[in-house]
């Protein structure tokens, strides 16, 4: 893999566009003291390395009758090949299960959940996950509250 070489003005980008990502080329080049053509090469550089993988709107989902954010910890068989992938697989199709990922651990992959309600939330992980074949257990965290959002590890630099 070929290394990444980023300078300082570089991670200025990526930390603007962190902070508010509708920022016109004009006003971040402005708010980096760049040029609005150094800025946008530099943008299409990060974009093209896929540094900058997308952009999308944060959205309150609770606002929208979500009342129900919550983590599962998932752990799959190990007798069963391709288990892991059969969950993921599964998963991916359940729009609730907003992100899915495979860890390290004593479990297997650990599951971000947006429900309406706690209906809906038991009808996912009761119902439909723990009941697949190749889930041996699963263990839920319902989220109280937030402290931190969205933060960054660029934040320091």
């Amino acid at each position: 893999m070929k290394e990444i070489t980023l300078d300082r003005t570089d991670y200025k980008i990526i930390q603007a566009l962190e902070k508010d990502g509708r920022l016109s080329n004009t006003q971040l080049a402005e708010s980096i003291n760049l040029s609005q053509s150094q800025c946008l090469r530099r943008l299409r550089q990060l974009e093209e390395m896929d540094i900058i993988s997308g952009y999308r709107a944060q959205v309150n989902y609770q606002k929208l009758g979500y009342s129900v954010m919550a983590w599962t910890l998932v752990t799959v068989s190990k007798d069963v090949p391709n288990a892991r992938d059969n969950v993921m697989n599964f998963l991916q199709q359940k729009s609730a299960a907003i992100s899915v990922h495979g860890v390290t651990g004593d479990v297997d992959l650990m599951v971000e959940i947006c429900a309406k309600d706690m209906a809906q939330f038991t009808d996912l992980v009761v119902k439909q996950l723990y009941a697949h074949a190749d889930v041996v257990s699963t263990k839920s965290y319902i989220r109280l509250d937030t402290a931190k959002q969205n933060g960054s590890p660029l934040d320091s630099i």
